[in-house]
């Protein structure tokens, strides 16, 4: 029998297979508040920040990288805390840093593009006893 810590509660939309980034990504909400991207999937992405955004609800957001903001919009799935930031560091601020599932909402190709391209130049690809997803071998085709 599994004891645990917490209740275990249903994500809003299914979670698909994810990479883990190996540089760092950063983007905003609309209210300024960053985040850290901490993993990533052509369909989602898990973000970790201050803010705690509602389950269910679409934010506009803005992914940093390549020198530029790009917006995109997500639809939250799941969030929970993560830990307590006891001191200012990076993109986080002291307090609680929660983790966030969403799901990207793609408005064109540049943006699928985007993310592809953000896989396969700052992900870990995964071992080679893993079966290799259809998405890697799209994004190394890039």
């Amino acid at each position: 029998m599994e004891i645990r810590q917490g209740g275990r509660f249903d994500p809003e939309a299914p979670i698909y297979g994810y990479f883990e980034l190996t540089h760092e990504v950063t983007g905003e909400f609309l209210n300024r508040e960053e985040f850290l991207i901490k993993n990533i999937s052509v369909g989602g992405a898990n973000f970790l920040s201050n803010y705690p955004p509602h389950i269910g609800n679409t934010y506009p957001v803005l992914i940093h990288y390549g020198g530029d903001k790009h917006p995109f919009t997500v639809k939250i799935v799941h969030s929970r805390i993560q830990r307590f930031q006891k001191q200012p560091e990076g993109v986080f601020k002291s307090g609680v840093v929660y983790s966030t599932g969403c799901q990207i909402v793609f408005d064109n190709d540049f943006q699928k593009n985007l993310i592809l391209g953000i896989i396969s130049n700052d992900c870990g690809i995964p071992s080679r006893s893993d079966p290799l997803p259809a998405v890697v071998s799209l994004a190394m085709a890039l």
